[in-house]
């Protein structure tokens, strides 16, 4: 939420009311009666852990929102652009900052209460419950930075919690709409110890986990008790874990799952195919957020070379790449904001000196390894985990190729999938690491998670002290004119500097079954938000 003529002194006023209004919906339908019942069937990705807390993974975060939920969320459902972040209350009613930013009081709803099972058994959601999943998250979580400088939290009454921050803190609402700040019950980790198994995945959101078998699905039923009254609509999600991306496609081209991936992707190759065969279907592209980069040990020889790293920039053919192999339709990406973040990210043409090297020019980067002493050549390892799907295989080969062509030799090293989510994922390689970056929300995600020393998401181990006191000063605006000033030279300096290679991404595609009614594609892990409007004509 930005500041308006109050300045500082913001109020976020998040009653459900006021926030369809402020929602413009770009896509609006005619309008239809939901239809309640039916089971919807998903692929979906398997988590690693069911502790939503302590990891950085999507499955998890995924699963997770389908039966435990947060303070506020963003707007769901066939109206809304994919990446519309319009807040709206959700267990929360409303949050008011103090004048100087530093305090927000969150006031509770009444009516929501946990499942109708043991440990918790129905009872009150209540401010401890809040505390406790807040000041856990901040213990636990990699993306704990994210909630920002927080002091103390402190529980006035049963309903109302207040949240102390040494300083004022833009993103801070946006976070708590994020699956991993999700507020969960003490009692449950009380009796597990942990948060890790199965059986800890208890909450009050629109579905209950009712059954999980490890390796084949997950089936989530509607809470009766969802303080929602009249949703979701759905009786059922079968939350199906089948890896093979061509079984997957034929059980959606056979009418047998409803929707191909978790969020309902399609890879560009089988579009045409796929209209042919069912012409019914909705199919639609947009842009996703995860930005795809090489991130490089830039505390570690070569890559501790600036010469090195704007080499391997400039061995990038981004303009050949979009328009052969992405048909045109993609973004050539060039920094840590994404294209589709348009209210913050930079055109290449303003970058400044960051933009040079942007440009294909082999013959730059061969002078520029000649000088940093590696005329003869380099050979790096390069890990990634292949389970993201052929289409980025092919992405990395063709990286690969454009480097080998100024004499850098990327060896590929595949990780198993939990290998690299708790190791290349967080930095935790020796030369070079490629894949796409987590999706956030607010552009504070993208920038200080990878640009900031010492921070889980710095993948390229960026220790720059100039950019460190940007990335500190842009969390601390609240007015969006002030905030972008910043932002804006955050990039020209990352881009000047090449501390990741960012390479292009084509456009999401996503088709699903035409009973699906108001899905939407959202650049978002909270499928919990996203399916309890979902539901199924099944005339």
């Amino acid at each position: 939420m930005t500041a308006g003529p109050l300045g500082r002194r913001h109020f976020l006023a998040l009653a459900t009311g006021a926030a369809v209004t402020a929602a413009v919906p770009r896509r609006a339908r005619a309008t239809e009666r939901p239809l309640r019942g039916g089971v919807l069937k998903q692929i979906g990705l398997e988590p690693l852990t069911f502790d939503v807390h302590a990891t950085v993974s999507c499955e998890t975060q995924l699963v997770s929102s389908l039966v435990r939920r947060t303070l506020f969320k963003v707007v769901h459902g066939a109206r809304y652009r994919p990446s519309d972040f319009t807040l709206s209350p959700d267990l929360a009613l409303r949050a008011v900052v103090s004048a100087d930013g530093r305090t927000y009081t969150i006031a509770l709803r009444p009516d929501v209460r946990w499942e109708s099972r043991p440990p918790v058994n129905g009872r009150e959601l209540v401010a401890a419950d809040v505390k406790y999943s807040l000041e856990r998250a901040l213990r636990k979580s990699p993306y704990a930075p994210l909630l920002g400088p927080v002091e103390r939290i402190d529980t006035p009454d049963r309903r109302t919690v207040r949240v102390h921050l040494a300083d004022s803190f833009a993103p801070f609402v946006h976070s708590l709409a994020e699956p991993w700040s999700a507020i969960m019950p003490p009692e449950v980790e009380d009796r597990l110890g942990d948060l890790k198994a199965t059986e800890s995945l208890i909450g009050c959101g629109p579905f209950m986990l009712e059954r999980y078998e490890p390796g084949v699905k997950a089936v989530f039923s509607r809470n009766p008790t969802y303080h929602a009254r009249d949703l979701p609509y759905l009786d059922k999600v079968e939350w199906l874990f089948i890896k093979d991306r061509p079984m997957q496609l034929a059980l959606f081209r056979a009418g047998q799952v409803d929707l191909p991936y978790h969020d309902a992707r399609v890879p560009r190759s089988e579009v045409s195919a796929l209209r042919r065969a069912s012409p019914g279907f909705p199919v639609t592209s947009w842009d996703g957020l995860a930005v795809r980069s090489l991130a490089m040990r830039t505390d570690r020889p070569p890559f501790n070379d600036v010469r090195v790293r704007r080499a391997l920039s400039l061995a990038v053919n981004r303009k050949n790449w979009v328009a052969e192999h992405l048909d045109g339709d993609g973004a050539e990406d060039h920094g840590p904001v994404p294209s589709a973040m348009r209210q913050w990210t930079l055109a290449a043409r303003q970058l400044g000196e960051g933009a040079r090297y942007l440009e294909h020019d082999p013959a730059l980067a061969r002078k520029l390894l000649a000088e940093a002493g590696l005329a003869a050549g380099l050979k790096v390892k390069c890990t990634n985990w292949p389970g993201y799907g052929p289409e980025y295989v092919e992405d990395l080969e063709r990286l690969a190729r454009d480097l080998r062509r100024v004499g850098v030799e990327l060896q590929i090293v595949n990780e198993e999938h939990g290998q690299y989510i708790r190791g290349s994922f967080l930095g935790r390689f020796d030369e070079t690491s490629w894949g796409p970056s987590s999706i956030f929300t607010e552009v504070d995600g993208y920038l200080y998670s990878a640009l900031r020393s010492g921070q889980a998401g710095n993948r390229s181990h960026v220790a720059d002290a100039q950019l460190d006191v940007m990335l500190e000063a842009q969390r601390r605006i609240i007015s969006t004119s002030a905030r972008k000033q910043i932002i804006d030279e955050i990039q020209r300096r990352a881009a000047a500097q090449v501390y990741y290679v960012y390479t292009p991404y084509p456009r999401n595609v996503s088709s699903w079954a035409p009973h699906v009614r108001n899905y939407g594609p959202k650049n978002s892990f909270d499928r919990g938000a996203q399916l309890e409007v979902v539901w199924l004509d099944q005339a």
